[in-house]
């Protein structure tokens, strides 16, 4: 891109007038950023302020949501991407395995996750962050508490289960990988649940072909979960490079313990109309 093409501005404002000085503030402007934007923003990812800034300094102006379009036009991947994709998928694969091998009775969770971010950075791959926790019966989903709360790593017990999701990424295309470790002989239910939850990923890839509706696939990794008599608290399958499409399937909503809380909604799935092509990528 050539500097001469290049108009860099933080703000609303900003962005106002540089649609400006190109003449085109009584044109028709194409916006991404509006529609939901799955499993982050549902709402859209463009700040509310920065919207309003433009929409009330550009009142003869025309603004249409495209983002639809451009996840039609991004999604599939060239067989150059798909190579990148395979790099990056590998660099997931061997931080999993890391984490693996540094579980056991008396490590610490921050051991593991050293191991896993230093399997990255060894081999080549970039990630944000690891979502993972443990214990006896831990099925949350988020970080682990000692990078937001000041206390120590959990240490690892017989019995516990390691669950994490890992986001390794190489030239900008990410993959995902949801690793479970069992340490020693762990609850039953953690068995039944490995085994539903297996089967809803040979299922879910059974069923990404092209030309199948997204919503198919969705339910087809359902029915093991509803076979089992389980929940999940995980999408199903979502779309990456870029998200744009996410199956849910989710029942967590309608648990009699939900009552518990002050409220508890269910997430929607995003896209499940959409007719899938060779070459995207999902989680």
């Amino acid at each position: 891109i050539r500097p001469q093409n290049m108009f860099v501005g933080k703000l609303g404002s900003n962005v106002a007038r540089i649609v400006e000085d190109k003449g085109l503030a009584k044109g028709t402007l194409g916006v991404i950023g509006l529609e939901p934007y799955p499993p982050f923003y549902f709402d859209g990812p463009m700040p509310y302020n920065t919207w309003q800034s433009i929409l009330e300094d550009l009142p003869e102006a025309t603004f249409r949501q495209v983002g639809r379009r451009f996840f039609e036009m991004t999604a599939v991947k060239s067989s150059e991407e798909i190579e990148v994709l395979k790099w990056s998928a590998d660099v997931g694969e061997k931080m999993c395995q890391a984490m693996q091998e540094a579980t056991r009775p008396g490590a610490c969770e921050n051991e593991i996750y050293a191991a896993a971010m230093h399997a990255c950075a060894e081999n080549v791959g970039f990630t944000t962050e690891i979502l993972l926790g443990s214990g006896p019966e831990f099925v949350g989903w988020g970080p682990p508490a000692w990078t937001y709360r000041p206390e120590s790593p959990r240490v690892i017990e017989e019995g516990d289960v390691i669950l994490g999701e890992v986001f390794a990424s190489f030239g900008l295309l990410e993959t995902q990988h949801q690793p479970a470790i069992a340490v020693g002989k762990v609850h039953a239910d953690f068995e039944r649940a490995a085994i539903a939850a297996r089967q809803s990923y040979e299922e879910g890839v059974a069923a990404l072909r092209d030309g199948v509706i997204f919503g198919d696939v969705v339910e087809a990794m359902a029915r093991p979960m509803r076979e089992a008599g389980g929940w999940h608290v995980h999408p199903l399958v979502h779309s990456i490079n870029p998200f744009g499409l996410i199956g849910v399937g989710d029942r967590m909503a309608e648990l009699p313990e939900v009552g518990e809380y002050g409220q508890l909604l269910a997430i929607p799935s995003v896209g499940a109309e959409t007719v899938l092509r060779s070459g995207m990528t999902f989680a």
